[in-house]
């Protein structure tokens, strides 16, 4: 379950937007609700070719520029230092093309993600001396790199850094340090990422804008998308100028990885979910250098076999990826305990700590809870972890830090390394500082606004266009269908997806739920239920049909945050924590008999909470009531249950009578409901 949010929309704003400017009413709508409600701001928002600042506005670039040059002009002997990810291996394919074509003597290095880590090391140093480099230009990372940069001017290696990351107390002893996000800087844009950085690198070098966004926006698209940047003012300029260059691109990596990808449309979402994840394989699994070459390459034949390798990596990591997260649930479903725990912290042996991440997301996603997945070694074990929105998990991962060897990473994400000893411990005491908290942040479901179904056209669509590129900090719009009655459950795909065809009123739809078999959809035919759903259209004979893709689904009316509260109070619960809320949350013999006569009559094998609750619809049972019912019946062996996030897998046994107070669960809880 996700707790509902609708954004609020000030209707006279909205009105005077549209009178104002002659905007339609649905585009005046959305501008409003994002916040765009002055001309210069709207102005800027669409016109997504406007001139990129002045990359001297940024501390240190002057700087960074006149040593580069020299180093050009010397013949001195630059490399351009990377990273594996997408954003690292774009901005130093961007870099080192544009050196390049200023004929200097550069090369590039990228370090291991296994063996070496992120950011620059001492070995990497020292390999670079002994190949005779005079400059180092760090791009996505070297602003933490204090020891490795005094080490490399020991070596009379200079350095230039340029970075997005947080800077520490301490800035590094570099020939310049490009980063906005320096104290000390007074840049007006602070959000790029690394490749956005390489870029304005590259137009200082230049002297002007033109035909380095022309030659080289494309790659820094590409890592502006990946590296989940906001997607507003520059970024949003960098992004639009990269996918109009990308639709003819003359780069061969790039044609032949679309062309690997099947992808006839090119679009924010496209690089986010299907390409830039075949660049990050390679420094998941196999070497970032294959990416790297592929995005340098002009040998056809070379960069055809770099595209269908790094497919074929990722659908591996794919594999991979399905492999550990179908494990983290079965752990998790044979102890159960760690799923009461506010903060879910998972160990195994044999977990790529290349695509933890990946799965952490996903484990945060199917439990609501913030997660961190740690892959174990005999000596470091490596970690990843995301969050929810309202939880820093940074700050918690921070206050446990005596447990940790080394650590990072911002309020929705994080890694770190630990030893395998300080598992336990750790996951103890990032569970007590998470306690210390009320209730924890409710995950959250983030409506732009309700659609009546009879007013939806496809001109709408065409509207939301021009808000384009959607991704982070200006995601693509989701909106509210309510109070729709469920007629028909349809598979599609030989049943890898469903077709619901809905209706209310005279308006009758068909929304498309991806990756759900019907077996797996909790609902039933005759159900009203409430989507949220995102607009596209589909054209089939050159006719334009509107297309629905669900995005959450909850029964009307229903009120799921109040039923997530109580989900909370019950694992609260269930690791010893009384609370007065609890005072009421004994349920009745009638309460259970009305629970198990709905399993008995539905005979179902897939349940949610939400399903359950609305389908009884009695007031006095909630989410609390409902799981200790099961308990209850699973104690009793009435029948075989687990729950696993929303999902509840329940299958009703051959079970003589039994006695309700024979349940320990049962007496249990009577006992502690009076004592609160």
């Amino acid at each position: 379950m996700k707790k509902w949010v609708y954004s609020e929309l000030d209707k006279t704003k909205m009105k005077m937007l549209a009178e104002k400017y002659g905007l339609p009413s649905f585009t005046a709508v959305l501008l409003t609700i994002r916040g765009l409600t002055e001309q210069k701001d709207i102005e800027e928002f669409f016109d997504t070719g406007c001139t990129l600042p002045d990359p001297f506005e940024i501390k240190d670039m002057d700087k960074a520029v006149r040593r580069i040059k020299e180093a050009v002009k010397n013949g001195e002997k630059i490399c351009v230092y990377g990273d594996y990810d997408c954003d690292g291996v774009t901005s130093t394919a961007l870099l080192y093309s544009y050196l390049s074509s200023m004929f200097a003597n550069v090369m590039y290095y990228i370090p291991d993600r296994i063996s070496e880590g992120y950011g620059m090391n001492i070995n990497a140093v020292d390999k670079l001396s002994q190949e005779g480099v005079n400059l180092i230009v760090t791009v996505d990372n070297g602003i933490s790199a204090i020891d490795e940069i005094y080490y490399a001017g020991k070596l009379n290696i200079d350095v230039v850094v340029t970075d997005h990351h947080t800077p520490q107390d301490i800035l590094p002893k570099a020939c310049a340090v490009v980063d906005p996000h320096r104290l000390d800087d007074n840049s007006p844009f602070k959000d790029y990422c690394g490749a956005g950085l390489a870029l304005m690198l590259a137009i200082a070098l230049e002297g002007s804008s033109l035909q380095v966004v022309e030659n080289y926006s494309e790659l820094a698209a590409f890592g502006t998308i990946a590296d989940l940047v906001p997607l507003c003012s520059v970024n949003r300029t960098i992004v639009s100028a990269g996918l109009n260059q990308i639709v003819n691109t003359e780069r061969q990596g790039i044609a032949d990885l679309i062309d690997t990808a099947r992808i006839d449309k090119i679009s924010a979402g496209n690089i986010a979910f299907r390409l830039a994840p075949r660049i990050n394989a390679a420094g998941r699994l196999g070497s970032p250098y294959d990416a790297l070459e592929l995005l340098l390459t002009e040998d056809e034949e070379r960069s055809r076999e770099l595209a269908e390798k790094l497919s074929e990596l990722n659908s591996r990591r794919q594999s991979i990826e399905n492999d550990i997260y179908d494990s983290i649930c079965e752990k998790l479903n044979r102890e159960e305990s760690l799923t009461f725990d506010r903060v879910l912290v998972v160990s195994g042996t044999g977990w790529n700590a290349g695509v933890i991440g990946i799965v952490a997301s996903k484990i945060t996603e199917k439990y609501g809870k913030p997660c961190i997945i740690i892959s174990e070694d005999d000596e470091l074990c490596k970690a990843s972890g995301r969050s929810v929105q309202g939880f820093s998990l940074v700050d918690a991962i921070f206050a446990c830090s005596e447990y940790l060897e080394k650590f990072g990473g911002h309020p929705m994400a994080a890694g770190l390394s630990i030893k395998k000893e300080n598992i336990a411990p750790f996951r103890k005491a990032i569970n007590d500082y998470a306690d210390k908290l009320d209730i924890m942040p409710l995950m959250p479901m983030k409506i732009d606004c309700k659609l009546n179904p009879d007013t939806i056209v496809t001109e709408m669509v065409h509207q939301l266009s021009r808000f384009e590129p959607f991704g982070y900090g200006n995601p693509k719009p989701v909106f509210g269908i309510n109070n729709m009655l469920l007629e028909k459950i349809i598979p599609m795909s030989g049943g890898k997806h469903i077709k619901l065809c809905v209706s209310r009123g005279n308006a009758r739809l068909s929304f498309m739920k991806f990756s759900t078999m019907p077996e797996e959809f909790p609902y039933t035919e005759g159900t009203v239920l409430d989507f949220a759903v995102a607009l596209d259209i589909n054209i089939y004979q050159q006719k334009e049909y509107l297309s629905f893709s669900i995005r959450d689904i909850k029964p009307s009316n229903f009120d799921t945050a109040a039923a997530m509260l109580e989900e909370q109070l019950y694992d609260r619960y269930k690791i010893g924590v009384l609370c007065p809320e609890l005072k009421d949350k004994y349920p009745t013999r009638d309460e259970f008999a009305a629970v198990y006569r709905y399993i008995k009559k539905t005979q179902r094998r897939i349940y949610t909470v939400d399903s359950i609750l609305s389908a009884l619809g009695s007031a006095s049972i909630g989410a609390f009531k409902l799981l200790i019912i099961f308990d209850i019946m699973k104690e009793l062996q009435l029948v075989r249950y687990s729950r696993a996030g929303d999902d509840m897998t329940v299958e009703l046994l051959d079970s003589p009578k039994v006695d309700l107070n024979s349940s320990e669960i049962y007496k249990r809880l009577k006992e502690d409901t009076s004592n609160v």
